[in-house]
């Protein structure tokens, strides 16, 4: 039953980075990551859903690359939640292999996720109301030290995530 909807994020994975930059190498890398996205998803397993995950990402870069586009808000946080949904509806169908699972466990799995899209998107448009403020105000030279700052905060952020013992 989740199948068919991973299915449907990972042909969204292949088309945005085609719509970018509609090229032989695009869909080259698009076709690897659908096919192993495929397996992925015929068998519930991580490990070809993890690197058809990369694939996809690559894809996407290259594509943006191959096309010299800017990156687009929008396509970026569409990409970003088609991937993440893609990852989670296998591990919610993998969880729940071999087990009855309620409409009442789909319903709130649904919900969860219409949460953290919405909660994604707020903090999206906050993020870029709050930079297209601050950036008459940063002195040019500044900026590559900051954005320095910012990976640095992010890095830290990541490791004390990883260090906390689970509980």
């Amino acid at each position: 039953m989740i199948r068919i909807p991973a299915a449907a994020l990972a042909l969204v994975l292949f088309v945005i980075p085609w719509t970018i930059a509609p090229t032989k190498p695009v869909a080259v890398a698009g076709g690897v990551a659908l096919a192993l996205a495929g397996v992925g998803i015929g068998g519930l397993w991580r490990a070809p859903l993890l690197a058809s995950a990369c694939v996809f990402l690559i894809e996407y870069a290259g594509a943006l690359w191959l096309a010299r586009a800017p990156v687009g808000v929008w396509g970026a946080v569409a990409f970003g939640l088609a991937l993440l949904l893609l990852l989670a509806s296998i591990e919610l169908g993998h969880g729940g292999r071999r087990a009855t699972i309620d409409t009442r466990v789909l319903r709130s799995q649904c919900a969860a996720w219409l949460g953290f899209t919405t909660a994604t998107l707020g903090a999206t448009l906050l993020g870029l109301s709050l930079a297209s403020g601050l950036t008459a105000s940063i002195p040019f030279t500044a900026a590559p030290f900051l954005a320095g700052l910012a990976v640095l905060g992010v890095l830290f952020a990541l490791a004390t995530i990883v260090k906390r013992p689970a509980r």
